[in-house]
């Protein structure tokens, strides 16, 4: 027992059983009490909690971080602690685990939320709290997480900056004699959205509008598509089958791998879109020509924010552009017909998603470093244990390196263009 904190350890028994206290511990009547408890034996309280948090997107729902669990968890050891009060009602869930990793110089031990790590890659994820005792939750287990830790250093990551995890973060640092690290991790742009699609096209330039409006006509008009939605029209297997064949042709036409070709990727999405029709969050869109998908636009909406994941389309009618097409119904559907408040695009920096919208978010990644060589010495043996771009990242510091990245790229687009006016050389078979 710790200040007034009892804490109880739960069995992880996954999607299988409740959580199971130890015996021997009970509740105390004047003051939180703290489990131990697997992610996926708190559905219950994680929906009861979610609305009252001070984040609350599609990627810090149950739905999503339980099936991430399940699929991503491999060899790290959960640290999920529920705080709630005497009578039972949850006021926080912190989904840590523990991941050992081998570096170049031994092992390191780092604390980081659940959702971070592997391939999925969420934005804005958080714990929830409930809004405005971030301070008093992160008193009452700063304890438990940091006298005689079973980690090296902590690493939160795809953060909003404005979250609770962020907050109670900082006053671990201050309470505890933490250097606290902050630096950005992904630029996100993001559509508010108007009361109606033409308000929204009144919002952008004239050269925008007339291009939308022809390729729209262009693809009714020669290829008479129709629109299928998965959960209704389409069973949600079907749909994923189709994004995992029509996102892969994308992948490898640029000549990149495609994360779908990964067995444990395509499951988690498979999973995690069943889990999300029931609970009303999946809006997956097929588009067909005579009967054949040629283009996917897989995302969730959520309490008025819809989050366009993933996309694909085959390479057989990049003249119509399906995906500049499908975006630009899905907006309208999303205004017109769901009242949504938001069209987030997520991370990346690509130029389409700019043709959308003037607007951006940033996430954020913290670290904190207790006062020791040990945890200095883990911190850097695994961030020089990384790629060699990533080394060079770190090295150099994000912003700088993104700078560079930059510059790098706006003098290449100089030089393609006389490149490409340059004479080819000729060879058999040339005019001449």
């Amino acid at each position: 027992m710790t200040g007034g904190i009892v804490l109880e350890t739960v069995e992880e028994r996954g999607d299988r059983g409740g959580a199971e206290r130890l015996p021997g511990i009970a509740p105390r009547r004047d003051g939180l009490l703290v489990e131990r408890v697997a992610v996926p034996a708190l559905r219950e309280e994680w929906d009861a909690l979610l609305p009252r948090a001070r984040t609350n997107n599609v990627f810090v729902t149950w739905d999503f971080l339980a099936t991430w669990w399940e699929h991503f968890r491999r060899s790290r050891e959960g640290l999920t602690l529920l705080v709630r009060e005497p009578d039972g009602r949850p006021v926080a869930i912190l989904p840590f685990y523990v991941e050992a990793l081998r570096t170049r110089f031994g092992e390191a031990r780092v604390l980081r939320n659940t959702g971070y790590g592997d391939v999925v890659n969420p934005d804005f994820l958080d714990v929830l709290v409930e809004e405005g005792r971030e301070d008093e939750v992160a008193d009452l287990v700063a304890p438990l997480l940091f006298d005689d830790p079973a980690w090296d250093y902590v690493e939160f990551s795809e953060l909003d900056p404005s979250g609770s995890l962020a907050r109670m973060a900082r006053r671990w640092a201050r309470t505890r004699g933490l250097e606290f690290r902050l630096e950005p991790r992904a630029t996100c742009p993001f559509v508010p959205l108007p009361a109606s699609f033409e308000e929204y096209l009144a919002g952008r330039n004239a050269h925008f509008r007339h291009q939308l409006r022809r390729y729209r006509r262009k693809i009714q008009r020669e290829l008479g598509v129709s629109w299928k939605r998965v959960g209704v029209d389409l069973d949600v297997g079907t749909g994923i089958a189709h994004l995992t064949a029509l996102h892969q042709e994308r992948m490898e036409a640029t000549e990149r791998g495609g994360n779908f070709r990964k067995d444990d990727y395509r499951h988690f999405h498979r999973v995690l879109a069943d889990r999300l029709q029931r609970s009303g969050r999946l809006y997956f869109w097929v588009l067909f020509v005579e009967g054949s998908p040629i283009a996917t636009h897989y995302g969730f909406l959520h309490d008025g924010v819809y989050f366009g994941y993933q996309m694909g389309f085959t390479h057989r009618f990049a003249r119509y552009s399906p995906g500049h097409y499908m975006t630009g119904v899905v907006l309208e559907k999303l205004i017109e017909e769901e009242h949504a408040r938001e069209m987030n695009l997520l991370r990346g920096t690509d130029a389409w998603k700019y043709r959308w919208t003037d607007h951006e978010r940033r996430t954020v990644t913290v670290r904190l470093l207790p006062d020791s060589w040990r945890a200095r010495w883990a911190y850097l043996g695994a961030a020089l244990s990384q790629p060699p771009i990533l080394v060079m990242r770190f090295l150099l510091g994000r912003e700088n390196f993104e700078e560079i990245r930059r510059c790098w790229k706006t003098a290449l687009e100089r030089v393609r263009p006389v490149e490409a006016r340059s004479p080819k050389p000729r060879g058999k078979g040339g005019k001449g």
